[in-house]
This record gives structure tokens, sequence and C-alpha cells, in this order.
């Protein structure tokens, strides 16, 4: 009971954190620092540190988009390129890809202090690199098994007009059944969304969560949890 109340005051603590952050940056003006986190980095956040091998054996056939994916499709060890290697139908969607990245010193930093790899500015596969927003995906309805994202969506978006706006989008794209992992995330309680248009989308879902806490390092596993939706349709 009580670990069950400190779990989200810890998670509002990593918020208001992250806030600060995100509001300084945007208060500055700040050119945006793109991540570029490792596979080994995806499957211990939402696959249950699982191996690559049966990571990569459980999505054969379906299609996985990561909404918000950074410089991954740049990184060698990246969940981008080894489902590309394993012909997984994996799309990394962010729409900075558009322009291409110019890699810097502070970019290169900040790959390496979140865990992910080095950097090929040629790497292959990067047709499936989808210069797109979140809530305009160029993917038919009901055409994606599995969506994922990190460090976006409650992190850089938290007004629940947006949340709603994507959130919808991530429904219409998904097969039934299909699910939502995002990371990191606060506690979810419906009855604390104010948007009621929020409000009402989150019943199509089936949330569950699994709070991270005291993993080393904290840059790259914050107390919060990974939030898990998955369509009731």
């Amino acid at each position: 009971m009580i670990q069950q109340q400190i779990q989200p005051t810890l998670a509002r603590m990593t918020f208001r954190s992250l806030h600060r952050f995100t509001t300084a940056y945007s208060w500055f003006s700040l050119p945006v620092v793109s991540t570029g986190r490792s596979f080994a980095y995806y499957r211990r956040i939402f696959f249950d540190s699982k191996s690559s091998t049966r990571v990569l054996r459980q999505l054969q056939d379906q299609r996985v988009l990561d909404i918000g994916c950074g410089l991954t499709p740049y990184v060698e060890d990246s969940m981008f390129q080894a489902c590309r290697r394993a012909e997984v139908e994996f799309y990394g969607v962010d729409p900075k890809l558009e322009q291409g990245f110019s890699f810097g010193p502070i970019d290169r930093a900040m790959i390496r202090a979140t865990g992910g790899g080095r950097v090929n500015p040629l790497a292959p596969g990067l047709d499936r690199g989808v210069a797109a927003t979140a809530d305009d995906l160029p993917f038919d309805d009901e055409s994606v098994d599995l969506v994922i994202s990190c460090y976006l969506l409650f992190a850089w978006i938290e007004d629940e007009a947006l949340l709603e706006g994507i959130f919808r989008e991530f429904l219409r794209v998904l097969k039934p059944g299909g699910t939502v992992k995002i990371f990191p995330a606060p506690h979810f309680a419906a009855n604390r969304i104010r948007h009621r248009g929020l409000r009402h989308l989150m019943q199509s879902f089936a949330v569950e969560e699994k709070f991270f806490a005291g993993v080393r390092p904290p840059t790259h596993f914050p107390p919060a949890y990974m939030r898990t939706m998955r369509c009731k349709g």
C-alpha cells in the first residue's frame, strides 16, 4: 500500500523536473537536440528485458511505429536498425526527418548520455524514416499493430487537447486489439483528466502501467511509468 502511494509521487517529481527543463528550453528558444536510444534500452522498457531474438520474433509480421523517434534511425544499435536487419516492418516517425539531421557535439553527447550507440549519417533503411507528426500519420486505418513512444508524449507534449488529437490518430491507425506503449508516463488516473474529449477517448483503451525506479543511470530510467494502452475494439 505504501509503495502504491509513493510511486505516483515519485513520477510527479520526475515530470515536474521534465517540465522545468522543457519550459526553459522553449523560453530560450534552444535548438532541438534529439536522442538516439539503443535497442537494449527499448527492450528494457517496452519488452520486459526480453532478448533481441525474442523481441524480433514477437514482432514478425507486425507493423510497428516509433513516434518521436529522434535520431534512432541513424543509430547502428537502435531498434530501427535491428528491425530492418530482421525484416520487421518498423517505422521511425519524426517531423524533423524531412530535413535530415546534422550531428553536432551536443547531439552526440546526448546520444551517449541516453544509452545510444554510434551514429551513421548514411545509415541504411531510411526509407522507413517517416517525416510526420503524431496527430497526422500517413498510414491507413487499422493497419498498425504497435505504437511505441519514448520521451515525447507527456514529457514534451502534455497539453490534453493535443494529446486527444494524438491518441485519436493512434486509435485510427491501430488494428483492433493494437497497443500503444509510452515511457515515461505519469500515473494514470482517468478521473484527473480535465479535457472532456480526452477523458472520453481514453475509454477506448484498456490501460496498464509498470513502474520503473532505482534503475541506473537515472538519466536513462527516471522514476516513472511505462504505460500500455490496448485498443478495446
